[in-house]
């Protein structure tokens, strides 16, 4: 597990079936998002309501039963001046049972700002807050994801 990235990228290591899931773990909830075998496309699947951490990664194995996972991207929250603070300290706990519960290799993503663009673009296409509300985790699950790909599938 890299503290931020510095490590060679998950995509380099995986076979041509397994894909990458993005994760945006907060206080309640858990929002989960897949990439395609690709690795081009990050799709939000669901949210996990937060029921303590090994119920959780039950939970989250449910969702994942279909795919074959090659790693798992997780928001990382920073502070604003790229600091780690005490949300940041939960999420490396987490990735920590995670990783050990699924023996598989995880990345973190800055996630800074991922909710409120998600959010200011749902907005845009006239959703109410309830209904944003419900897809809000996932979306910004797959807007972690997304940026993954997006950075180490074209590098340049």
């Amino acid at each position: 597990m890299s503290p931020m990235n510095e490590s060679k990228n998950l995509i380099d290591g995986l076979h041509t079936s397994q894909i990458l899931v993005g994760l945006d773990v907060g206080f309640k909830t858990i929002g989960i998002a897949v990439s395609d075998r690709s690795l081009i496309v990050a799709t939000p699947i669901n949210t996990v309501l937060r029921k303590g951490t090994k119920k959780d990664l039950v939970k989250i194995t449910d969702y994942l039963t279909e795919y074959e996972i090659g790693g798992f991207i997780i928001g990382l929250p920073l502070s604003l001046n790229a600091s780690e603070n005490e949300q940041t300290k939960k999420i490396r706990f987490f990735a920590n049972e995670l990783e050990t519960y699924f023996s598989l290799p995880i990345e973190y993503w800055d996630e800074r700002y991922s909710t409120d663009i998600i959010f200011k673009e749902m907005r845009k296409s006239n959703l109410s807050k309830t209904k944003i509300k419900k897809k809000l985790d996932q979306q910004s699950a797959a807007y972690i994801l997304q940026g993954y790909l997006d950075k180490y599938r074209n590098p340049y």
